[in-house]
């Protein structure tokens, strides 16, 4: 079950973790996103200074060595993709199935694909939870399908990426995973009724 409070008080943590995990650019690590992790109170104390910690330690390096690692990392290596649904499903109908739901959803919300990405895109996946127009929406129960592509890739990767576990965007993926599942309560059923 989705908490929809939650997931409107991540938005701007969202939109962060959509930069963070995508293609490194000059605006990437600037202080505005930095200083929206630092300020969300809706994040743990923990979390928020182990997000502020993998941000520090991602800006550091030159753009061109950013640049450099994100690519070696997630576009030459197939292990690693931020194509969400493409762990489970690689290239089967039933993943173009899931893409184009995932394309329904967003234009359902009010938002247009002005990418070139595939719409299990992680960064873009983020995108939408921080800027989709949902929360007064009776159809928001959709959102299941994203939030449930978002858990099934991450957990995908992680368990790829056990090797790597150390490695900077892995541990942000870690996070995202985290921060996403704080969005969804497990239903607990009674055995008393």
């Amino acid at each position: 079950m989705i908490n929809y409070q939650k997931l409107a008080a991540h938005r701007q943590t969202f939109h962060v973790l959509s930069v963070l995990i995508d293609y490194p650019t000059a605006d990437t690590f600037n202080s505005a996103h930095r200083q929206i992790i630092s300020h969300d109170q809706e994040l743990s104390k923990d979390n928020r200074q182990q997000l502020l910690k993998l941000f520090d330690q991602l800006a550091q390096p030159s753009l061109l060595e950013q640049q450099t690692d994100y690519t070696g990392l997630f576009e030459m290596n197939r292990r690693y993709t931020l194509y969400m649904s493409y762990y489970k499903m690689t290239d089967s109908r039933e993943r173009g199935t899931v893409l184009a739901k995932l394309k329904m959803l967003y234009e359902m919300f009010g938002i247009a694909e002005s990418t070139s990405e595939l719409s299990d895109y992680l960064p873009l996946m983020l995108e939408f939870l921080a800027i989709g127009d949902y929360l007064d929406d009776p159809r928001r129960k959709d959102l299941q399908l994203a939030l449930g592509v978002i858990e099934d890739g991450t957990y995908n990767l992680l368990q790829n990426a056990v090797a790597d576990s150390e490695k900077p965007y892995i541990k942000l993926v870690k996070l995202i995973r985290t921060v996403v599942g704080l969005c969804v309560e497990t239903e607990v059923k009674s055995d008393a009724q």
